[in-house]
């Protein structure tokens, strides 16, 4: 566990610069009437205070759940997966920082997507999953400004 002092100096040389970059893109893509939606992708252990998990992944959300059921229908449709509606965990303002600030308090389309980490260990995983997600985030968004 983290001692004060080495809590505050990851949080000034990693949270805070990486948010502050988030925070930066999405202000200038407003500026340039881009468009844009937050992704905030995650891992989770495959096995959990002794309890095998069943999940290839998990779609998580807060308060609104549009993108992320969107998604979640897709990912459904894919062969032998299995994938936890807000599980294994789910977004909330107290426990999450991207999702509540960077994306519900902009209005913005986003998801929590979390993968079990024996599936990405490797690159063939690795690749897989980049393939899956690169095919299914965009059509997620094309259903969703239809619907």
């Amino acid at each position: 566990m983290l001692g004060g002092g080495a809590k505050a100096d990851r949080a000034r040389e990693i949270f805070w610069p990486y948010h502050q970059r988030i925070e930066s893109e999405l202000d200038r893509r407003q500026e340039a009437s881009r468009p844009a939606i937050v992704i905030s992708l995650h891992s989770f252990t495959p096995v959990f205070n002794r309890v095998a998990r069943p999940w290839h992944a998990g779609e998580l959300y807060n308060h609104d759940p549009r993108f992320a059921h969107r998604l979640l229908a897709l990912l459904n449709q894919e062969k032998n997966f299995v994938v936890g509606d807000n599980a294994p965990y789910s977004v909330s303002d107290v426990s999450d920082y991207t999702i509540p600030v960077h994306a519900e308090r902009r209005g913005l389309h986003h998801a929590l997507i979390e993968i079990r980490q024996d599936l990405i260990s490797g690159e063939n995983g690795q690749r897989t999953w980049a393939l899956i997600l690169a095919r299914l985030l965009p059509q997620a968004y094309r259903e969703l400004a239809t619907h």
